[in-house]
């Protein structure tokens, strides 16, 4: 999905998958079998290859937190697609439960194509981190992490973001590379309950 597309979501099509959503995770409780969105019922822009996480918070502890980072299903099956997987199979967590669904609150995230960012050292990317509160991607030989621009709501300084994203691949905290691959995107969200109460 290219960055214009994902600015382009607007606030109708946003609502749309965030329903897309809460009907796959809805599915699963259901006494039938859970079935995929029908995509003839969809606009151009969702059926697009899109790239996108899906984030579930109870009581605004974070549940599940999954997605991709290369477009390559209809945006409108990746987040139906996300959205169970975030539910059921995020090894961090106990899969979802009936009783936890009162509390739940989903993300929809959709990305923009990764972009390469040129930065020869850590200092230069914090510098870069600290005018620019951007989702980062870090790969190294084999390991690779990933936040979403929405960490930043929980981690203010760009020194306290890259050491948690480090953390999270499986580095140190002073770990660099002369061939450090970063990578940075944007998204367009939405967040609302699992329950139809307003959003």
């Amino acid at each position: 999905m290219s960055a214009t597309l994902c600015q382009n979501l607007n606030k109708g099509d946003l609502i749309q998958l965030l329903d897309v959503a809460r009907e796959a995770i809805r599915g699963h409780f259901a006494d039938e079998i859970p079935q995929p969105p029908q995509l003839d019922l969809y606009g151009r822009k969702l059926l697009q290859p899109g790239a996108c996480f899906v984030t579930l918070t109870v009581n605004g502890q974070l549940q599940g937190c999954l997605g991709t980072i290369a477009a390559r299903s209809p945006l409108v099956m990746e987040v139906h697609n996300q959205a169970r997987a975030s539910a059921y199979q995020d090894r961090r967590f106990l899969p979802l439960t009936e009783e936890q669904l009162d509390d739940l609150q989903i993300e929809v995230s959709v990305l923009s194509s990764p972009e390469t960012l040129d930065v020869s050292s850590e200092h230069e990317l914090l510098n870069y981190l600290s005018q620019n509160k951007v989702g980062v991607i870090l790969s190294d030989q084999h390991r690779q992490a990933l936040f979403l621009p929405q960490v930043w709501e929980q981690i203010k300084k760009p020194a306290d973001f890259l050491r948690q994203l480090k953390r999270k691949a499986g580095w140190n905290d002073v770990y660099w590379s002369p061939t450090m691959s970063v990578k940075t995107f944007t998204v367009s969200s939405i967040k609302g309950r699992y329950h139809f109460s307003g959003i």
